[in-house]
């Protein structure tokens, strides 16, 4: 060994020897490090395929509804298991059976003696009416529209009276004075005849227009006159009640002796 001052530098040998040791110390430490590596690649190919093993193991016995479970170093890892919830749907058939009722409606029963009383009533109302609007329009009133509600020997009077007042020129004013009541009827058993008992209280006046000489109103009947009559009412052919005939019943009077209507 050869020394220069203090330093101890080695021998050409010693070099080489180092040398060599080293070489032989680095490819020893690479082949440790490519076996370490090796052997950590093992590991995790083991430990990968011990894992692979596990999730195919869970998966078919998850596939065949089994719980068993798998352990892995250590840790427990359950099986997954999908319920599936059996959805049943049930309709049930309801059928609506509502019991058959017959509803049966009692025979309605008219009186035809009540039928027939209230049609003289209805007949008489219009044989006034359609008389009222006949004074009204003379002296243009057609008598034939009296024939509606009078027929027989009354309708030919009466046809009369108004074809005379016509041709005189004649009208009647406040027909609103004019009331009637039918007080009673009395059918016939045939059920086609009948006699109503009727009061009249007639304020009216039958005058003849505008012919004073102020071209006022000639006054020709303006005498206020109450009374009853008895009516002759009877059922034609066309199914129509008519008053055919009027008889009075007493005396009449100048005050109105008619009750309410």
């Amino acid at each position: 060994m050869f020394r220069v001052g203090q330093e101890r530098l080695s021998t050409p040998w010693e070099v080489s020897t180092l040398r060599g040791t080293s070489a032989a110390w680095r490819r020893h430490m690479v082949i440790s490090s490519r076996k370490s590596d090796t052997s950590a690649t093992s590991l995790r190919r083991v430990t990968m395929c011990v894992l692979g093993a596990a999730v195919l193991a869970a998966s078919c016995s998850s596939s065949s509804d089994e719980s068993a479970s798998t352990t892995i170093a250590g840790s427990t890892i359950a099986p997954v298991t999908t319920e599936r919830a059996a959805s049943t749907s049930t309709v049930v058939a309801t059928t609506a059976e509502l019991p058959a009722t017959t509803q049966t409606t009692p025979p309605t029963t008219i009186d035809p003696v009540v039928s027939a009383d209230v049609a003289v009533r209805d007949a008489v109302a219009r044989a006034q009416a359609t008389f009222s609007a006949c004074l009204v329009a003379l002296p243009l009133c057609d008598p034939a529209t009296l024939a509606v509600a009078r027929a027989g020997d009354l309708l030919a009077r009466n046809t009369t009276l108004i074809v005379e007042w016509n041709s005189l020129g004649y009208t009647v004013r406040d027909r609103d004075q004019f009331r009637f009541v039918v007080e009673s009827v009395v059918v016939d058993p045939s059920l086609a005849t009948a006699v109503a008992t009727v009061c009249i209280a007639d304020g009216s006046r039958l005058v003849l227009p505008n012919a004073a000489p102020d071209g006022s109103d000639v006054v020709i009947d303006d005498e206020y006159t109450s009374g009853r009559s008895e009516w002759d009412m009877r059922l034609d052919a066309d199914g129509a009640w008519r008053l055919h005939d009027s008889t009075p019943i007493g005396v009449a009077e100048t005050v109105d002796v008619c009750g309410a209507a």
